[in-house]
C-alpha cells in the first residue's frame, strides 16, 4: 500500500477545506484513483443515480464526484473534460430532492482554459464536493422511487456504491453514538478544568514568601503577647469540635488532586 493511500483520509479532509486548482490537479493524475471517497465519471449522470452516490460518499466519511474524469480498466486515469459546464443551481436542486437536508455539498467548476499543464490545458471539468458529520449518521434515502424507498442507506465499497446491510447500518449508528458521546466530553473537559483553575486560585503562591526581619519582629510579639498572657492568670484552652480536621488549603489541595484524577477520566488516560 502507497504512502499517498495510507494517509488518503487526511488528504481528502485537506481537500475538502480547500479545494484549490492545484489540489485537483493533484487529486486526479497524483491519487490513488478511483475508492470510497473518489468517484469519476466521464459526463453528468442523472440525477437519482447520482443522489446514491452522494448519499453512499456521505455515509462513508465525505469525498468527491469529478465530472471529465474516466478510470480505465487498467487503472489509468483519462482527463477527457466536459463539453460544457452544466448550471450549478439547476444540477444541485436536481439532485437535493432526493437528499435529506443534512446533506451537504457543493458543486464546483474547474476551467483550465489556456492552462500550461498539457493534460488538462483548454479543458473543462466539474466536481461535486460532499461533506459528511459523524453525529448526523446515517444520511437515508429521502424520497420514494422505482428502485429505492424512502429511508434507506447506501455505503461506498471501494469503486461501488450499495445499500448497507444491517450490520453496516449498525456501525454507522454506533459511530454516530461515540461522535455524540465525544462532543459531550469535550463540553464536560472545559467545565472541569474551568473549575480546576477556579481551585488553583484559593491554594496562594507556589512558594511561600517570607522576610526573616520581619519574621524576627514576629516572633518578638509572639513573646510579647505569651507574657502578657501569663500575668493575666492561668488559660483554659479546648478544642472547637466544628473545626474541620484539614485546614482550607489542605481540603482544596485534595479537592486539586481529585478533579485531576476526573480530567484523566474524560480523556480517557490509561
Amino acid at each position: 500500500m502507497s504512502e499517498k493511500m495510507l494517509d488518503i483520509k487526511e488528504y481528502m479532509y485537506r481537500f475538502l477545506q480547500d479545494p484549490t486548482r492545484e489540489k485537483f490537479i493533484d487529486l486526479v493524475f497524483d491519487g490513488v484513483g478511483e475508492q470510497d471517497s473518489i468517484d469519476f465519471k466521464k459526463i453528468w449522470i442523472e440525477p437519482q443515480k447520482l443522489s446514491e452516490i452522494i448519499l453512499g460518499i456521505a455515509n462513508t466519511g465525505g469525498g468527491v464526484v469529478i465530472f471529465g474524469v474516466e478510470e480505465k480498466e487498467d487503472g489509468t486515469i483519462e482527463a477527457i473534460g466536459l463539453e460544457e459546464i452544466v448550471d450549478k443551481e439547476k444540477q444541485h436542486s436536481k439532485i437535493s430532492k432526493f437528499l435529506p437536508n443534512t446533506v451537504k455539498f457543493n458543486i464546483l467548476d474547474f476551467d483550465f482554459s489556456g492552462e500550461a499543464y498539457s493534460k488538462i490545458e483548454n479543458k473543462m471539468y466539474q466536481m461535486i464536493v460532499i461533506y459528511s458529520d459523524d453525529k448526523d449518521l446515517p444520511y437515508m434515502w429521502d424520497r420514494d422511487s422505482n428502485e429505492n424507498q424512502v429511508g434507506c442507506v447506501f455505503i461506498r465499497k471501494g469503486t461501488k456504491t450499495v445499500k448497507a446491510n444491517s450490520f453496516e447500518l449498525s456501525e454507522l449508528i454506533d459511530k454516530k453514538i461515540r461522535s455524540m458521546y465525544a462532543e459531550g466530553s469535550k463540553l464536560a473537559l472545559e467545565e472541569h478544568l474551568e473549575q480546576l483553575k477556579v481551585l488553583y486560585e484559593y491554594v496562594g503562591a507556589k512558594e511561600n514568601v517570607i522576610h526573616k526581619n520581619i519574621l524576627n519582629v514576629g516572633q518578638a510579639l509572639l513573646e510579647r503577647f505569651q507574657s502578657i498572657s501569663e500575668s493575666l492568670g492561668e488559660v483554659e484552652r479546648t478544642k472547637n469540635p466544628f473545626y474541620p480536621e484539614e485546614d482550607f488549603e489542605e481540603f482544596v489541595a485534595n479537592m486539586i488532586k481529585k478533579k485531576k484524577i476526573k480530567i484523566e477520566s474524560v480523556l480517557d488516560l490509561k
